[in-house]
C-alpha cells in the first residue's frame, strides 16, 4: 500500500513568491559549477542562491552610484559655491526657460 506523503511546502530554499520577470543568462561551465557548489553548501537552490547574489551587488551598485564621494578640496569647492553663488547671466536665464519648457517634474 501506497502512503502520501504530506505536502511539507515548498522547498527550501525556492525563491518566494510569483515570478514576474525572467532574465535568461548563460554561465561559463567553471562558473556554472562553482554557483551550483555554493548553492548546495548553503542549502539553497541554485536560483534562489543566484537571486540571493546578484541583489546583494545591485544594492552596493546602487548604494555607490547613488551618492558623490569628494576630496576635501572639491567638498570646499562646492561649499563656497553654495554659500556664495555666482550672478545669474543671459546664459543661466535662457538655460532655466529651456528647461521650464521641456522639463516636466513629477510628484
Amino acid at each position: 500500500m501506497k502512503t502520501k506523503l504530506k505536502d511539507s511546502g515548498p522547498k527550501r530554499g525556492r525563491p518566494t513568491g510569483p515570478a514576474t520577470k525572467r532574465i535568461n543568462t548563460r554561465f561559463p561551465k567553471g562558473l556554472a559549477e562553482r554557483i551550483e557548489y555554493a548553492a548546495a553548501l548553503r542549502g539553497l537552490a541554485v536560483a534562489a542562491f543566484i537571486q540571493e547574489a546578484v541583489a546583494e551587488r545591485a544594492d552596493r551598485v546602487i548604494e555607490a552610484e547613488s551618492r558623490w564621494e569628494l576630496t576635501r578640496e572639491e567638498a570646499a569647492k562646492i561649499a563656497a559655491l553654495v554659500s556664495k553663488p555666482p550672478k545669474v547671466n543671459k546664459k543661466a536665464l535662457d538655460a532655466a526657460k529651456l528647461a521650464a519648457r521641456n522639463v516636466v517634474i513629477r510628484s
